[in-house]
């Protein structure tokens, strides 16, 4: 079975698991436009958004988040519709907890 190849190669890098949750969240893009992605899942560390705008590698955006606000982000892969993104500063886990509540998060069992 063939493995398809994407821009993103080697081991899964993450500093933190990643929690699925459906949002719909505004951003700012590189150029300043504003536009509205698809969260799919996120972490304290970053986030996996779904969008129709094209977005490079390493392009630096700014999400705005429930209880939180905005946060920095850069795109560490694009492809097909998709962006995995690290976010600049690590969300405090106090607040992280808070967002996923918000954003309506099914959390354990």
């Amino acid at each position: 079975m063939a493995v398809p190849s994407a821009s993103y190669t080697g081991l899964d890098q993450r500093a933190s698991p990643r929690t699925d949750v459906y949002a719909r969240l505004p951003v700012v893009l590189p150029d300043g436009r504003s536009a509205t992605v698809t969260l799919v899942n996120i972490s304290a560390d970053g986030m996996l958004m779904r969008h129709d705008q094209p977005i490079t590698d390493g392009a630096m955006l700014t999400v705005s988040m429930p209880i939180i606000g905005k946060i920095k982000a850069t795109a560490i892969w694009s492809l097909g519709g998709r962006s995995g993104l690290n976010f600049v500063e690590t969300i405090k886990a106090d607040d992280y907890a808070h967002l996923l509540k918000a954003l309506g998060a099914r959390i354990g069992g």
